[in-house]
């Protein structure tokens, strides 16, 4: 909006200064037109990186709630793995991929997913069936697919020529506005305003899907959530004590995103981060 008024406050300072600009043409009507649909066409095509983003949080909370389901169950018929260990690797899990995005160019989550290559050899020699051990490796490997998304969605650029394009573009379109006279001072103030809120929203829009996920003070309303995963913290804590979390979930979820924001705000190196909010979120032994 602070862009929108700037722009409207120099179509009147032109105005008051004598450059009531040319009257509206087929042409320029037409240069509107045409980047309306160039933006809307890209921003189309843009979209479905965005669903598979929304997808991605899903996945991992859904492999992560697999292995420790599973790993309970083994643990309760046969003694093994050792639950504590695994509990601190999935937290460990969340808290790196939150580092991951932050920093946004580190890679601290594979590791952590390559971590719960741990529980599997501690079960590989144990008495429990190869067939339930490739179950959870598949879910390891489902991790891995997912979480490659995730760097993928964050790194890559949608035709970046044409996204060159469209802001060469709606910036000449600006300047088109600012001299051209809609018949009259209200009428070319009210066009300018709508049209450049319009295409600077757009743009804008382009921004957040190109970046799909951001976490703590940088994280908007438009940016893809990661609550599942805090959620799934909270059942790890539950678990520990032999519960299941079903009631004021979402708030228990809140805590664990104000907890891991403190960690995050307080220090800089992505390793160090999700160590300590690991450290912070994994029951007591």
């Amino acid at each position: 909006m602070f862009i929108v008024a700037i722009l409207v406050g120099i179509r009147a300072l032109l105005w008051e200064l004598g450059v009531e600009g040319m009257s509206p043409t087929a042409v320029s009507a037409g240069i509107i037109t045409g980047g309306v649909f160039v933006v809307g066409l890209v921003v189309a095509g843009t979209l479905s990186d965005y669903r598979d983003a929304e997808r991605a949080p899903t996945d991992i909370a859904t492999g992560l709630y697999s292995i420790l389901r599973e790993a309970e169950s083994m643990h309760a018929k046969w003694g093994v793995p050792d639950l504590v260990a695994l509990r601190k690797r999935c937290i460990a899990v969340v808290t790196s991929l939150r580092a991951d995005i932050d920093a946004g160019d580190t890679r601290t989550c594979q590791a952590a997913i390559e971590d719960l290559s741990e529980t599997f050899l501690e079960l590989d020699e144990s008495d429990v069936p190869a067939n339930y051990i490739v179950r959870l490796r598949a879910e390891q490997a489902g991790l891995r697919k997912s979480l490659l998304r995730v760097y993928h969605l964050q790194k890559e650029e949608f035709l970046p020529s044409a996204y060159a394009m469209i802001v060469a573009f709606i910036a000449l379109i600006l300047v088109l506005l600012m001299f051209t006279n809609f018949d009259g001072l209200t009428e070319s103030l009210v066009t300018v305003g709508f049209l450049s809120f319009f295409f600077i929203a757009l743009l804008r829009l382009l921004n957040i899907i190109s970046t799909p996920f951001k976490v703590g003070l940088e994280r908007s309303e438009d940016d893809v959530s990661l609550f599942l995963l805090n959620e799934f913290v909270v059942q790890v804590q539950a678990s520990e004590e032999g519960e299941t979390v079903v009631e004021d979930i979402e708030a228990q979820a809140e805590e664990v995103e104000e907890q891991l924001v403190e960690v995050e705000e307080k220090v800089d190196d992505p390793t160090k981060v999700a160590e300590r909010g690991a450290a912070r979120l994994t029951p007591d032994d």
